[in-house]
């Protein structure tokens, strides 16, 4: 573990982060002096979109995660280009904190339910939206894992004929996993009526004033009685 710190630490780019800073530093200084609003105003719209969209896909990070951790090692044999394809370097190591630290999924479930959705942490809803997607992605991976385990533990007594189930079960979940980061890129919803309606109930209302998702302000509004 303090390996991987260490090593995390050490591998980041000092250069670029440097110049970042002094451009934020060098900003804000010609910000206080000019007091510009127009660009000032797009500054801080273009890195909430940017912000949104980003842990909108974070949000999916942990899930994907305790996926890989599943089902790459009973594939890694027979189909390395595949390992390769969805285990970068980076989701690499990430694996190998979720092996070091194997409750991580109850962690990211306590903390992405318990804490970040019931408690409307951050305010912007497509991210609560996606952290609640990711919450229901990795409970019912716990639930289909255990199905798999004992279905190949009765029907599959073959270790290759396990790697290809374990591949169909795989790609199963990428198939998933793949319109969820599209969506959080792009900044759309689900259009699957049932699951949005089943999401949103976790959400709540945003104020008093909140219109359900699938309504209209016109038809919350309330009917002129007939003269």
């Amino acid at each position: 573990m303090i390996s991987f710190l260490k090593d995390t630490l050490f591998g980041m780019y000092w250069t670029e982060i440097w110049i970042f800073t002094t451009l934020l530093i060098l900003g804000f200084v010609l910000d206080q002096k000019f007091n510009v609003k127009k660009p000032r105003k797009w500054f801080l719209e273009f890195n909430g979109l940017i912000c949104q969209r980003v842990f909108s896909v974070l949000a999916y990070y942990v899930p994907y995660l305790d996926v890989v951790n599943t089902y790459i090692p009973l594939i890694a044999q027979t189909h390395p280009f595949l390992v390769r394809l969805f285990l970068p370097n980076f989701v690499a190591d990430s694996v190998d904190l979720v092996q070091k630290v194997p409750f991580l999924s109850f962690l990211y479930l306590m903390a992405g339910y318990g804490l970040l959705v019931r408690y409307k942490i951050p305010e912007d809803r497509l991210v609560r939206f996606n952290i609640m997607f990711g919450v229901i992605i990795i409970s019912f991976q716990g639930i289909l894992h255990e199905v798999f385990l004992s279905l190949t533990k009765i029907f599959v007594l073959s270790p290759d004929d396990i790697s290809e189930a374990a591949l169909f079960a795989f790609i199963f979940w990428i198939l998933i996993f793949i319109p969820c980061f599209v969506r959080a890129l792009s900044g759309q919803y689900d259009s699957n009526s049932f699951m949005r309606e089943a999401i949103e109930v976790h959400l709540g209302r945003d104020g008093p004033d909140f219109i359900w998702w699938d309504r209209t302000r016109k038809d919350q509004a309330p009917k002129k009685p007939k003269s």
